[in-house]
């Protein structure tokens, strides 16, 4: 473990720029070793291979002066000459690469040295080699000449020379004058050598890692030594800034182990949760912390993975306080867990500031107009309807002056509705609170638009993923948003598609979610953050006031509403609503 500990500290640059150093030098030196090594092997062989061949040329010459001399003697020789260890062949062949004479008789006749120009090797007379590979596939040093073993007449022995003005042992001269132009080869077996070679290229190769380990190792330990002073002396520096920093962190900080107990809490945490000083640190985290904290610290072990959310506990003076949390695993280098550690951010100022932004927005626009809307707007409208009564009732039905003063009351109750929405509006929404079984609620609504939606070819239809049950929520205001989100999702798909409401569950905050979907021609993507702005609205007969009745009908119920939609795909609301006698319980 402490050599593990140790190379972790060093800089990967290091080991990359030091290997970068030492890798080609020891490279080159071990190429080098090898080529020298391979070179000297062919020199050796090639010196073997000539004198073997210098040899067998001085066994004929001295064979063709005496007497007895003949081709089966030659044969004999050469057959005796490629018997010695390492040679795997030896032979003959003339100018045009017919075998002569060959250790192996069986290839007498035969053709060789197709790939070779052997009238340039017996003008030349210089051996040459080349490394192939025999009939068994093993690899064969060859060395080839022109075979000279043919005395010139100077100098032959008298008693050749009588012979020869005799007339006698005339076959010896023939034979001599036969393989006057011809290519001996021998070939050399190099699996010894290649083994050799092998050996060395081993050798060579463990050197090199050697003392390539042994370079590295010294630059290792040189930097070790100067990274050891550095590191010691700036440590208590930064144990010291990170406590500081620990310390002064307008963000809560509490560390828990394995165990649940409580390893460290910075006076910010200590601050947010209320934490008693004297019980913190090393206590029980079950007996110090809310239990919404204890819960996500447990949901982080059991996933493995940092956990997110909004909680709300009570603070000072039994006043809720809104956390954002943050909970992330405490790993060691191998993977076990060390605990969890909870980040703590206080959103209760934040969270109180935007929803009352939110609806002074909404109240500061409806405000200034409804005040005079109401007054201005209604009296002439009161005039107005009740002279189109009369007008109404001193005309014959069926007449044009009738339908004309039906359509202006018509007309005149619309626009006093409008009013009156706007003015709704403005004022603050009030909700009462009862149990309100949420399954019950939503197929009463959608009794209320059914025949409508038969109108329009569209049909309508229900899920639920579990058992809502029941919430504490304002019946009366929840049916006005539902109606309200049906009829819109109706108007929007004119003459057919379909209608789906999803119903399910939220386990741990126990909030009920309603998902209502349309295939209508949907919302353009500029458009959806206005769509709960008083008074917005895309459709040519709207009033605009629909979608903001429902967000602060929604709001006042501390829930959600948030949209999803595409141009030609639909729209989808999502209604989230807690339970409002839970909350305030909590």
């Amino acid at each position: 473990m402490g050599k593990i500990k140790i190379i972790t500290k060093i800089p990967p640059l290091v080991l990359v720029g030091t290997i970068i150093v030492l890798f080609p030098i020891f490279t080159y030196m071990t190429l080098d070793r090898i080529n020298r090594q391979k070179i000297q092997s062919i020199r050796l062989l090639f010196e073997k291979s000539t004198a073997l061949i210098r040899a067998f040329e001085a066994g004929t010459r001295t064979g063709m002066m005496n007497m007895g001399w003949s081709r089966g003697t030659l044969e004999n020789l050469l057959k005796e000459t490629a018997s010695l260890p390492d040679i795997s062949y030896l032979f003959l062949v003339d100018k045009n690469g017919i075998i002569l004479v060959h250790s192996n008789k069986a290839k007498i006749g035969g053709q060789y040295g197709r790939n070779l120009d052997l009238a340039k090797v017996i003008d030349s007379g210089k051996a040459m080699w080349r490394i192939k590979k025999d009939d068994k596939g093993k690899n064969v040093f060859e060395v080839y000449k022109k075979f000279s073993p043919i005395v010139q007449n100077t100098q032959m022995n008298p008693s050749a020379m009588m012979y020869r003005h005799q007339g006698m042992h005339d076959n010896f001269f023939d034979v001599g004058m036969n393989y006057g132009d011809t290519v001996i080869f021998v070939g050399l077996d190099m699996t010894v050598v290649e083994q050799a070679d092998q050996n060395d290229i081993q050798h060579s190769i463990v050197m090199a890692i050697i003392l390539l380990l042994i370079g590295l190792t010294g630059f290792i330990l040189v930097f070790i030594v100067q990274r050891y002073r550095a590191t010691r002396s700036s440590l208590s520096r930064i144990k010291i800034f990170s406590d500081n920093l620990v310390e002064n962190m307008p963000v809560g900080l509490i560390a828990v182990d394995t165990n649940d107990l409580i390893l460290s809490v910075n006076p910010a945490a200590k601050n947010l949760l209320n934490l008693p000083l004297t019980k913190v640190m090393h206590g029980v985290a079950e007996q110090v912390l809310p239990e919404k904290l204890i819960s996500l610290v447990r949901s982080v072990n059991l996933q493995n993975k940092p956990v997110e959310k909004e909680i709300r506990i009570r603070g000072e003076k039994e006043s809720p306080v809104i956390l954002d949390v943050v909970v992330s695993p405490l790993r060691e280098n191998d993977g076990s867990s060390l605990g969890a550690l909870l980040i703590l951010r206080d959103l209760t100022e934040l969270s109180h500031l935007k929803n009352e932004i939110e609806r002074n927005k909404r109240l500061a626009a409806i405000g200034r107009l409804a005040a005079g809307v109401a007054h201005e707007i209604r009296n002439p409208l009161s005039s107005l309807k009740g002279y189109a009564t009369f007008f109404k009732e001193i005309f014959d039905k069926d007449t044009q002056n009738f339908n004309i003063a039906d359509v202006m009351i018509k007309e005149v109750d619309r626009l006093d509705r409008v009013v009156g929405e706007l003015v709704g509006l403005a004022r603050p929404v009030r909700v009462s609170g009862k149990p309100v079984r949420i399954r019950q609620l939503v197929e009463d609504t959608i009794k209320i638009v059914e025949h409508d939606a038969k109108l329009h070819n569209i049909t309508i239809d229900m899920e639920q993923d579990k058992e809502t049950g029941s919430i504490y929520a304002d019946e009366d205001r929840l049916k006005q948003v539902l109606l309200n989100l049906y009829l819109n999702a109706i108007q929007s798909m004119e003459n057919s598609g379909r209608l789906h409401i999803r119903l399910s569950r939220d386990e741990p905050g126990g909030k009920v979610v309603i998902k209502i979907s349309d295939t209508g021609s949907g919302i353009k993507k500029e458009e959806l953050p206005d769509i709960f702005e008083p008074y917005f609205t895309t459709k040519l007969s709207g009033t605009g006031l629909g979608l903001a009745i429902v967000h602060n009908i929604i709001k006042a119920h501390n829930g959600e509403i948030k949209v999803k939609s595409k141009p030609g795909h639909g729209t989808c609301f999502t209604i989230i609503l807690p339970d409002m006698e839970k909350e305030k319980n909590e």
